[in-house]
């Protein structure tokens, strides 16, 4: 089992040069004919068949079978199926750029990255989006910096808009260049996830879960539930990245993230995402032990005097504290503050010095187990919290990814209450 804080890019163990056999594939199965899917993707007959053979080898199991006049998906075919639909939506999904441009326009540019672009292409764009530079995205899948600049240029020509802009040094990606490079990332990882899941029915459960901890995620939330979830599946890869929410929702947007743990944003959370809660989360004043107002009954005014470590801007604590902060006058435009969404840094402040922090106890679980930072006897009210779960919409997990989501609610349950 690897536990790690590097981004990972779904890959296959071999290259799909044409894309259109994914969607002959998927018109075999819906129309129960190879014949008449070869017509429909306007191929010849033995060039379909071809296409199978092909796509059976790269994944590995036999797809379809014939019975009588008819073609039917295997087991194997159907776990395919499912994952190459989700793919060639993924790649005709392209928001305002797969709308016709004129009236009369057969479908914009709706089927064009399916008909004539490859994973390779594909993924020297997603990993270039993820790097920032040709140069590292060569380094990341062990191309040369000539093959990735071929490739990015080739989708940008499919497509025909601009996709990377800027001059040697600071080459960054345009609108549309992120919309693609979104899509075609989400794409690879729904044919990686079908490997996966081919995988998984052999009962092998080697795949990769990348985690996105919010800050009181970290504490005991998602270790209880990896640890969990190694215990069951020890040939299963974790990654467990931390980061503010709006870049770990980039990272969930390219598919490099598969689920973010923590605060819960309802109805403010950005479109194309869904949340499952797990519980509701209250926070208190917390200060060392030793601190001045510990240990008694404490008003607004005695919050005033001392300086406070404030969560990120635009987080929901930070719009709680700041509702607190209205009530009884607590900050002054002129005093000093710190601003931090690192638990680290932020427990050994309260530590070392006379900081208060508006903050969960799970999040300072062990400190207030060992009786190092405590709460402070001030009434707070409204504090409570949604702490939960966030995916894409339209997320479809695997076994892996679904028996983590169990642990985690198993975990949820378990949590110490504040």
């Amino acid at each position: 089992m690897v536990l790690s804080a590097g981004t990972s890019e779904a890959s296959l163990p071999a290259e799909l040069s044409n894309l259109r056999h994914l969607r002959l594939l998927d018109v075999a199965v819906r129309e129960r004919s190879l014949s008449r899917a070869a017509n429909l993707v306007h191929i010849s007959q033995p060039a379909a068949s071809q296409a199978i053979a092909k796509l059976a080898k790269l994944f590995g199991v036999r797809l379809l079978e014939r019975v009588g006049n008819t073609v039917t998906p295997t087991e194997e075919g159907l776990i395919v199926v499912a994952r190459a639909r989700r793919a060639l939506d993924h790649l005709r999904d392209l928001g305002p750029l797969a709308r016709p441009r004129h009236a009369g326009a057969r479908s914009g540019m709706a089927d064009l990255l399916e008909r004539y672009s490859s994973t390779s292409q594909l993924r020297a764009l997603a990993t270039f989006a993820t790097t920032g530079s040709f140069a590292s995205a060569a380094r990341r899948i062990g191309q040369t910096e000539t093959s990735i600049q071929r490739a990015c240029r080739n989708i940008e020509q499919i497509i025909g808009l601009p996709l990377i802009e800027g001059g040697q040094r600071n080459r960054s990606l345009t609108a549309p260049g992120r919309i693609v490079a979104a899509q075609a990332s989400l794409a690879l990882k729904e044919l990686a996830t079908a490997h996966a899941e081919l995988r998984e029915r052999e009962g092998v459960f080697d795949g990769r879960l990348v985690i996105g901890a919010l800050p009181l995620a970290r504490t005991r939330l998602v270790p209880e539930a990896v640890v969990r979830l190694m215990t069951r599946y020890p040939e299963a890869r974790i990654e467990i990245t931390d980061g503010s929410y709006e870049a770990l929702v980039q990272r969930l947007r390219f598919g490099t993230c598969d689920m973010i743990v923590g605060a819960l944003r309802g109805a403010t959370r950005p479109a194309g995402l869904r949340e499952i809660p797990l519980f509701h989360d209250r926070l208190s004043i917390v200060a060392r032990k030793a601190h001045p107002l510990a240990g008694r009954a404490v008003t607004g005014a005695d919050l005033r005097g001392f300086p406070w470590i404030l969560p990120r801007i635009d987080s929901p604590a930070r719009h709680l504290f700041e509702e607190l902060a209205a009530r009884h006058g607590l900050t002054d435009p002129s005093r000093g503050h710190v601003e931090t969404g690192s638990l680290v840094n932020l427990r050994g402040i309260l530590l070392e010095s006379d900081a208060l922090a508006l903050i969960s106890l799970r999040q300072i679980d062990y400190e207030y187990i060992q009786g190092l930072l405590v709460p402070l006897d001030f009434p707070i009210a409204d504090t409570e919290r949604p702490i939960g779960i966030t995916l894409l919409e339209e997320a479809l997990p695997t076994g892996l990814q679904g028996a983590f989501l169990e642990y985690l609610e198993d975990a949820s349950k378990a949590q110490r209450p504040s």
